[in-house]
């Protein structure tokens, strides 16, 4: 009863873990799965915003709820795009989140956007610290490079143009809309060409590139009804500027459709120059102070400008002074905006800093690669010179063979000799008398030995003439025979032993090794050609040629 008792109790706690272990493991299951769900929803979201479904992606997003950083850092990344795409200023803290999981568990596209919307957020809302903003968005620049992602890279570029060139900064602003220019035409969108092209043509027009500017705004006049409602305005107001110089008339069409959709003071401002080029006072005066409202720096002093020369030939000389005083009060906020303004210093050496970066790291990468072909050259050295050592230690080695063999028939054939005499002497002292049986029985034990010892040096010869024909008969039969370098000698012993008459194939060289001496049997005695012998020695056709080159040197 005991025993049964442990039996049970110790089945009941053995099931009791094994239930743990297996609700633990449906947990872990079931929390992996809301884990994918989650992100399945967020990577829906991410599409729905690519294809411009804004509203359909902000209804999914309200109902999600992260479950994990992770899924966390992509929800803020994701929630910053919709808000700011529904003219909504995103969450800055949220982005914070985002970047800061991003920079150390690398997701360089969602860390590109993560960077690209906290730069829109200070470009929003701290316009008047521009430092921030440049330095974020060329972070998001460098980031969005790693990727193979265009649309990204289209939208970071478009935003440093339209940052370079509200700081005034032309040359910069063209750099970077080219740039989006370029990447609009990969990812192949009609709205994101457009937008470019505007850029571009703003960009060549303040830099008194009058044909490329047309040029761009005219390949944008076909995608206008692609754009948002306001930036249809910015094409029309180029297109009327297009054509202020040649048709008025048409210039002025396409400035009034312009103000139907947002009121520019550029549009403001190029109203008043058409008027002024028609001396329409009244109607001049009147877009000039609707311009002079919100107009720009530079615009505002053009203004002025023509307000002050028209003062001037009207003789109002009050109200010219006024003009021109007010001309240069705007001038003076002008260049002290420019000292404020550090955005092209900042990009620049961010650029900088990148491309020492960059050098840097190409410097160690050649660093690295130098060290790697010093030690791979040290240890092919190493190789080769081991190679050398082998080859030349095995014809050492072959060279010792021979000579041994050559002392060993000379021993052998000395052996016969002696033995020959003493049976020739044993057969004379026997037939000249019986007293000399003691000398005859002595020269027959003398015969016995030498006998049995030419008798093991017979068959000691046979066996090494037996290698030497192995190797004989595979050159004949055009087989291998590099797994025999070591018993060259025994081969070329052999040659010499069955075809001594024809040893004289060596006669015209100086030098030659045991190696060599198998090389001149098989091209010079056997006839063997290129190909036969490069299978014979296992080495290739141009190695057989390079050969036979080395031995015409050894010619004497």
């Amino acid at each position: 009863m005991t025993i049964l008792y442990i039996f049970v109790q110790n089945n009941f706690i053995f099931m009791r873990i094994l239930n743990q272990i297996i609700i633990l493991i449906t947990f872990l299951i079931a929390g992996c799965n809301q884990v994918s769900e989650v992100n399945k929803h967020l990577v829906k979201v991410d599409s729905l915003l690519y294809n411009n479904c804004v509203d359909s992606a902000n209804m999914i997003l309200k109902n999600i709820e992260p479950q994990t950083k992770e899924d966390s850092a992509y929800y803020f990344v994701l929630k910053a795009e919709t808000d700011y795409r529904q003219r909504a200023i995103p969450d800055i803290n949220e982005i914070n989140y985002s970047i800061n999981h991003y920079e150390t568990h690398i997701n360089n596209r969602n860390l590109a956007n993560a960077y690209f919307y906290k730069a829109c957020v200070y470009f929003i809302i701290k316009d008047t610290l521009p430092k921030e903003c440049f330095t974020i968005l060329k972070q998001a620049e460098q980031t969005s490079e790693k990727t193979s992602d265009d649309y990204l890279k289209n939208k970071i570029y478009a935003a440093l143009s339209y940052a370079n060139f509200s700081k005034n900064l032309t040359t910069e602003a063209l750099k970077y809309a080219k740039k989006e220019y370029d990447s609009a035409l990969k990812i192949n969108r009609r709205r994101n060409i457009a937008y470019a092209e505007i850029r571009l043509s703003v960009c060549y027009r303040d830099l008194n590139l009058r044909d490329s500017a047309e040029y761009y705004i005219m390949q944008c006049k076909a995608f206008a009804n692609d754009v948002d409602n306001d930036d249809r305005a910015y094409i029309y107001n180029l297109l009327g500027e297009c054509f202020m110089m040649d048709n008025l008339d048409a210039a002025h069409q396409y400035f009034i459709t312009a103000l139907k959709y947002k009121t520019l003071p550029e549009t403001y401002k190029n109203l008043a120059t058409l008027y002024y080029e028609k001396n329409d006072t009244l109607n001049w005066r009147k877009y000039c102070d609707s311009a002079l409202a919100n107009a720009w720096y530079e615009s505002k002093i053009d203004i002025l400008s023509d307000i002050a020369h028209k003062n001037y030939e009207a003789k109002d000389l009050d109200a010219y002074k006024k003009t021109t005083d007010k001309t240069i009060e705007t001038w003076k906020d002008f260049m002290n905006y420019e000292k404020q303004n550090l955005s092209l210093e900042i990009q620049k050496k961010y650029d900088f800093d990148k491309q020492h970066t960059e050098y840097e790291r190409d410097i160690w990468i050649l660093i690295a690669i130098i060290c790697i072909l010093i030690l791979a050259s040290l240890v092919f050295y190493m190789i080769h010179r081991h190679n050398l050592r082998k080859i030349k230690q095995l014809e050492n080695d072959n060279a010792q063979l021979y000579e041994k063999q050559k002392v060993f028939i000379e021993n052998l054939d000395e052996y016969k000799t002696q033995l020959v005499f003493l049976q020739k002497q044993n057969e004379e002292l026997s037939c000249k008398s019986n007293d000399l049986v003691n000398i005859i029985d002595a020269n027959k034990q003398m015969i016995a030995t030498l006998q049995h010892k030419v008798d093991e040096m017979d068959v000691q010869n046979n066996e090494y003439l037996a290698v030497g024909k192995n190797i004989f008969d595979r050159m004949s039969q055009n087989l291998p025979i590099s797994d025999y370098k070591e018993r060259f000698a025994n081969c070329l012993y052999y040659f010499e032993t069955i075809h001594p008459d024809k040893t004289n194939i060596f006669d015209s060289y100086i030098n030659l090794t045991i190696e060599n001496k198998v090389f001149l049997i098989c091209d010079d005695f056997l006839g063997k050609d290129d190909e036969q012998i490069s299978k014979i020695f296992k080495i290739s056709q141009t190695t057989v040629r390079t050969r036979r080159s080395k031995m015409k040197i050894k010619l004497s």
